[in-house]
């Protein structure tokens, strides 16, 4: 009984900081919810709450809901919002998750599963208005924030990381440190998670020490790197070193410049010197270079069934939340007989072979056209970054004034390469362990991307004129 109380005194606690900071500062949501994705364990802390517990069950839901009521709020109450909201719309980046949603809509009228295919449809609506949310709400001033706290977060989760990692014991999911190998999961519901979410602090620590001129402070984030990437490695998750190792190399050539090869050379450095003196994590990592039959019985078996899927259903696949209902047909018995069958693995894992499997074709080419839209804002604002600094003056007014202009379009342009990389994260590690749009980690970026691009041009005029008066 006592424990029930204190589940719904720390939910009503939750609900009033929300309902505080949409009310007050609704700009600081976006950022409480890139710290809440990192406590999946969160569903443990709330008490039972029947039909809402689906929407309201753990930190991260209860603040996408306060997002977008926030969102609606000021969308009712302030007529510029409505005008930045067709704004938003019509921009080239929505347009492309439109289609998408579009895509999966359609394939209502021929899905295997339709009651699940409406249950995804409602799941990818709420977080594209998660997005037009974070749209609405998202103020430049506060780019560099969610950054901030991902970061943070991930540093404080390290000494918990590395105490399970000593001792075995693991404060939920417990059977994790079951066997020889105990893969940490902190405060996640799975390992590969929180290496996920691991990488997104290392990502955003390069980019704030970048930023930092203060040389104790540069070093005060660089000694938190190597604590991150310690307790990346005690995660032993393959897919989460292989993810870092990608988005490195990416940020190298996004940001060509000393200043931020030297620290990811270091990093480097010193990942190779924990692979050579840790067998585990040497050993884990071998055996990528087996094949994918390495990396485990049941997710070899469910790439072949996806593929399979695929072939028989190449442009519009079996419906949008289709694979398990496809899976367990009888009549389509094949992918169990053809395949050798594994037992208990239903559910794939892998998002592009899903959206192979569930929506084509058609599905394939709308991710695709997403992930163009992505680059394109990228490119936008790295070519913020590139424009001549025309100031006039003496020679020190110049100097000085160029470089204050190209520090400002730095702190533009690093931002979105931060959160760019952190959807790029995401997808890499999600053909391991999916959640890829399912993670609102990627709906808080594009929102971000977007607050940061030609598009929140208007939203930042408004919020000037507003600061000027």
């Amino acid at each position: 009984m006592a424990l029930l109380l204190l589940k719904w005194v720390f939910f009503l606690l939750s609900v009033g900081m929300v309902s505080y900071f949409g009310w007050k500062k609704p700009a600081i949501l976006p950022s409480l919810l890139a710290g809440a994705v990192a406590f999946d364990i969160s569903i443990t802390w709330f008490p039972p709450l029947g039909p809402l517990g689906s929407q309201l069950n753990s930190l991260a839901r209860l603040l996408t809901v306060g997002i977008i009521g926030a969102a609606l709020w000021r969308l009712g109450r302030e007529p510029e919002k409505r005008q930045e909201l067709k704004a938003i719309l019509t921009h080239f980046m929505t347009r492309a998750l439109l289609i998408y949603f579009a895509v999966g809509a359609f394939s209502l009228l021929y899905s295997i599963d339709r009651g699940k295919t409406v249950g995804e449809l409602i799941r990818l609506f709420t977080l594209f208005l998660l997005y037009l949310g974070i749209c609405l709400l998202g103020e430049r001033k506060h780019a560099l924030l969610p950054l901030q706290v991902v970061h943070w977060v991930g540093v404080a989760l390290v000494p918990l990381t590395l105490y399970e990692g000593i001792t075995k014991h693991f404060i939920w999911r417990g059977y994790l440190a079951e066997g020889e190998i105990a893969r940490v999961n902190a405060t996640f519901v799975d390992p590969n998670i929180l290496a996920r979410y691991l990488v997104l602090a290392i990502v955003a620590n390069l980019i704030l020490q970048y930023l930092n001129d203060v040389t104790w402070k540069r070093g005060v984030y660089f000694g938190a790197l190597l604590g991150l990437l310690g307790a990346l490695a005690i995660t032993l998750s393959r897919s989460g070193i292989l993810t870092l190792v990608i988005v490195l190399t990416l940020l190298i050539l996004f940001i060509p410049r000393k200043r931020m090869v030297l620290p990811i050379g270091l990093l480097g450095l010193i990942g190779a010197v924990i692979v050579a003196l840790q067998p585990a994590v040497r050993e884990r990592l071998l055996t990528i270079k087996i094949g994918f039959g390495a990396l485990g019985e049941q997710r070899a078996y469910l790439w072949k069934v996806s593929r399979a899927m695929f072939i028989d259903h190449p442009i519009f696949g079996v419906g949008l939340g289709g694979f398990e209902k496809m899976f367990l047909t009888p009549r389509y018995i094949i992918y169990k007989t053809v395949i050798p069958y594994v037992q208990g693995v239903t559910l794939s894992h892998t998002t592009i072979l899903t959206i192979a499997a569930e929506l084509g074709l058609m599905g394939l080419a709308a991710l695709a056209w997403v992930w163009f839209a992505l680059v394109r804002v990228l490119l936008a604002a790295r070519r913020i970054v590139s424009l001549p600094a025309n100031c006039e003056g003496t020679t020190h007014q110049v100097r000085t004034g160029k470089d204050d202009l190209n520090r400002g379009r730095l702190e533009q342009y690093l931002p979105v390469v931060g959160y760019f990389l952190w959807i790029v994260a995401v997808f890499i590690s999600s053909q391991a362990e999916a959640r890829f749009f399912e993670d609102p980690i990627i709906w808080l970026s594009m929102g971000m991307m977007f607050c940061l691009s030609d598009g929140g041009g208007s939203k930042q005029r408004h919020e000037s004129k507003i600061a000027a008066r």
